[in-house]
């Protein structure tokens, strides 16, 4: 069985942006799918451990393995990017089956005080290419409107993951718009 997991963005729940949508399509097109949407925890006072903890209860590892996926949105990117920094540092060897970026940045043109937590996170991006088979991509819009310098993001994905990034025009910020690039990408993860 397939397993996937979203990571919110900023302040989103299950019933945030596409999230829904994309759950019931997945549904639609494959039975043999389990999706989970994460409600993280106090965005407004980010704290790593209770991220972990919260992660932690959510997803046994014992249920991770090459058939787990994990979508980020926004800074639910960096979120994923926390825990599967964890996990590449607690399971030698450990795999998942991929991890899309959707909206991911790096940095934020204006950012308020709780994201800069998460741009300063330290990572190990050797381990997360490892641990996600290389099978990381990423989504962008040429417009989005925290992330203006799309280009640079887009170089700073490859070169870190070396994620395999696609532009989209006009998308924003992927809450409604893109939503067909969404699935189409979340359906070519899961099935290569």
């Amino acid at each position: 069985m397939k397993r996937i997991y979203i990571f919110p963005r900023y302040s989103g729940n299950e019933s945030s942006d596409w999230y829904q949508q994309a759950i019931s399509d997945l549904y639609a097109s494959d039975e043999e799918i389990s999706c989970t949407v994460l409600n993280l925890p106090n965005w407004d006072k980010p704290d790593p451990e209770e991220f972990l903890t919260f992660i932690k209860t959510r997803m046994s590892v014992h249920d991770l393995n090459e058939n787990s996926y994990f979508i980020g949105h926004s800074v639910g990117c960096q979120a994923a990017l926390l825990f599967l920094d964890f996990l590449a540092n607690a399971h030698t060897g450990f795999k998942i089956g991929g991890f899309l970026c959707i909206a991911g940045w790096w940095t934020v043109d204006q950012p308020w005080e709780q994201l800069k937590f998460w741009i300063d996170q330290p990572i190990d991006f050797d381990k997360i290419k490892e641990v996600c088979n290389n099978n990381i991509s990423c989504l962008l819009s040429d417009h989005d409107p925290f992330t203006s310098d799309t280009f640079s993001n887009q170089k700073e994905w490859e070169e870190k993951l070396n994620a395999n990034v696609t532009i989209i025009p006009n998308a924003k910020h992927f809450n409604t718009d893109g939503y067909v690039e969404v699935i189409a990408e979340i359906n070519h993860m899961t099935n290569k």
